[in-house]
C-alpha cells in the first residue's frame, strides 16, 4: 500500500478502519424498511405529490400556473434557471422519439400556447384521463391497498386504477384504456406494475409530448423513508420512440391521513377548451 502523509511505515486511511471496526463490520446500514400491511404487503398508504409537482414539461419539471407566473417574471428581465429534465435515460434527457413522432412533437409544443386546431389541445384541458403515468406527477393521488390489490386515487381528471397483484393475465389486445391495464407484484419492497392495453390519447405533459397505442409502461415504485418513494417507469414502443426511456421522480407525502379530496368538477362534456381555438375578443365576448 503507498504510504500516507509521511514516508515512514504505510498509515491506513481512516475511512478503512472504520470499516474494518468490529461494530462497523457487524452492523452495515441496512436499506429503510417500511411497514406492512395486514396481508404483508409494504405499506404505501396515504396521499402523495411528487417533490417538483406538474406536467407542463417532462424535460422541465413545473405546473402550468408556474409557467404564467414566469411568464410574468420574463417581462421584467427575470430569467429563471431550468429544472432537471425528468428522463434519465437517454443521458441528454429528451425523449428518442422517430423522426416522424419528433415533427408531430414539435407541432404540438409550438402551439400549445396558441392552438389552432383541435389536436393542439391537450387532452387535460378536455377534463379527460391524464393516463398511469402523468396522472402520478399532476398533483396529489392517495394510495390504498386492500388484500391482493393497490389501489391509486387521483384528486384530479379521473385518476383512479386498480392494481391487482395475482398472475391473471392482461385483457386482450383489442380492448384498449385511458389508464391502461395494469398488473402488479412486488419484488422485496418495491411494487413493480406492467401497463399494457393502452388507447395512447393522453398527453404526458402539456407541451405535447405523448406515447402511442402500442406503448408498454413499466412502473417501479420504492419507498425510501416514512415519507418518500422513488418512481420509475420504462417507456417503450417501437413504432414510436427509437429506443425504450426512462423517467425518474421523488414523491412525498402530501396530506395527513384524514385528510378528503376536494371535488374535481371538471367533465368530459366540458366545451370551454373549444375557446383556445378563437380569437381572444371573439372567445370572451358575452352570448345574447
Amino acid at each position: 500500500m503507498k504510504n500516507i502523509i509521511h514516508d515512514g511505515p504505510a498509515i491506513l486511511p481512516v475511512a478503512f478502519l472504520l470499516l474494518c471496526h468490529p461494530a462497523v463490520a457487524q452492523n452495515p446500514t441496512k436499506p429503510w424498511s417500511p411497514a406492512v400491511t395486514a396481508d404483508g404487503q409494504p405499506d404505501l398508504q396515504g396521499f402523495w405529490t411528487a417533490e417538483v409537482a406538474g406536467t407542463y414539461d417532462l424535460t422541465d419539471p413545473r405546473g402550468g400556473e408556474i409557467v404564467v407566473e414566469e411568464i410574468a417574471q420574463a417581462s421584467k428581465g427575470i430569467v429563471r434557471k431550468h429544472n432537471p429534465s425528468r428522463i434519465v435515460d437517454p443521458p441528454d434527457g429528451k425523449i428518442p422519439y422517430l423522426p416522424w413522432a419528433e415533427a408531430k412533437h414539435r407541432d404540438l409544443a409550438m402551439h400549445a400556447e396558441n392552438p389552432t386546431k383541435p389536436e393542439h389541445i391537450d387532452t387535460q384541458n378536455r377534463c379527460l384521463p391524464d393516463g398511469p403515468l402523468r396522472d402520478l406527477l399532476h398533483g396529489a393521488f392517495r394510495i390504498v391497498q386492500a388484500p391482493g390489490y393497490v389501489v391509486f386515487l387521483g384528486e384530479e381528471n379521473y385518476g383512479f386504477r386498480s392494481v391487482p397483484l395475482d398472475s391473471r393475465p392482461h385483457l386482450g389486445k383489442d380492448i384498449a384504456l385511458w389508464m391502461g391495464d395494469p398488473r402488479g407484484h412486488w419484488e422485496g419492497n418495491t411494487l413493480v406494475i406492467d401497463v399494457t392495453n393502452l388507447n395512447g390519447k393522453p398527453w404526458l405533459d402539456m407541451i405535447g409530448n405523448f406515447y402511442g397505442q402500442s406503448s408498454h409502461f413499466l412502473e417501479r415504485l420504492t419507498p425510501v423513508g416514512p415519507d418518500t418513494f422513488d418512481y420509475e417507469v420504462t417507456v417503450e414502443d417501437p413504432s414510436v420512440y427509437t429506443r425504450p426511456w426512462k423517467l425518474k421522480a421523488r414523491f412525498k407525502r402530501a396530506h395527513p391521513d384524514g385528510y378528503e379530496f376536494l371535488e374535481d368538477a371538471c367533465h368530459e362534456g366540458e366545451q370551454s377548451a373549444d375557446k383556445m381555438l378563437l380569437p381572444a375578443d371573439v372567445a370572451n365576448k358575452p352570448k345574447n
